[in-house]
């Protein structure tokens, strides 16, 4: 189906499909049904995952014109600034998609927190 070059095609690649599974007994169906279940249950966690990286590149980026993220790398991370923005970024290093683990991303909402609290402090001793 993902070849077909337009509506006529994907619907005659359809039609075919179904025609197959209907030659199927109703034990191969059931495993087909199942696999294509799971399949789909693989691409909604991974798609849910994207999305999930996508929101906090935009949040990230929406406040990184007031906190300098370089900081924010070497003082809670300890790296790089191109370290961090490859996980903000989601880029491919080594054939993999940079991302960060569940611990850095405690670790980088900690470090908001911490400046918050910072910013909040410091606020309140100016007025």
């Amino acid at each position: 189906m993902h070849d077909a070059q337009d509506e006529e095609q994907s619907r005659v690649v359809e039609q075919e499909i179904a025609r197959q599974f209907e030659l199927l007994s109703d034990a191969k169906k059931d495993i087909v049904r199942n696999e294509f279940m799971v399949s789909l249950d693989d691409r909604l966690a991974y798609t849910k995952e994207k999305l999930a990286e996508i929101d906090i590149s935009l949040d990230i980026m929406e406040i990184s014109k007031y906190i300098s993220l370089s900081k924010i790398a070497s003082d809670y991370f300890g790296k790089s600034k191109e370290w961090l923005y490859q996980r903000i970024k989601g880029y491919t290093i080594n054939g993999k998609s940079a991302k960060f683990t569940a611990a850095e991303r405690k670790k980088l909402s900690d470090a908001l927190e911490d400046i918050s609290r910072i910013a909040h402090e410091t606020a309140l001793k100016i007025a």
